[in-house]
């Protein structure tokens, strides 16, 4: 598909609806935006999703369970990176 589009005064471009629906585009999706000699070239990019802090520390927390270490352990652990 080749279409024209302008490019306003605050140096925005608006992307046809039917490119937006092709390319699965929505109100706050992220594009790289890259030049290429004399073309500028846009990439969706979609983050990885956390859900919560609880579901990314949870692995760490299992391992400390299973490795009996304490939270004396922990405070001398941050003692001794204190005194270097």
């Amino acid at each position: 598909m080749v279409t024209i589009t302008k490019i306003s005064s605050k140096g925005q471009v608006v992307i046809p609806l039917e490119l937006r629906e092709k390319m699965n585009l929505e109100e706050g999706n992220l594009l790289i935006v890259s030049d290429n000699g004399n073309s500028i070239c846009m990439k969706k990019i979609e983050l990885p999703k956390i859900k919560s802090w609880g579901e990314v520390t949870k692995p760490f927390r299992e391992a400390v369970k299973k490795s009996n270490f304490s939270k004396d352990d922990l405070k001398k652990l941050v003692e001794e990176s204190r005194i270097r």
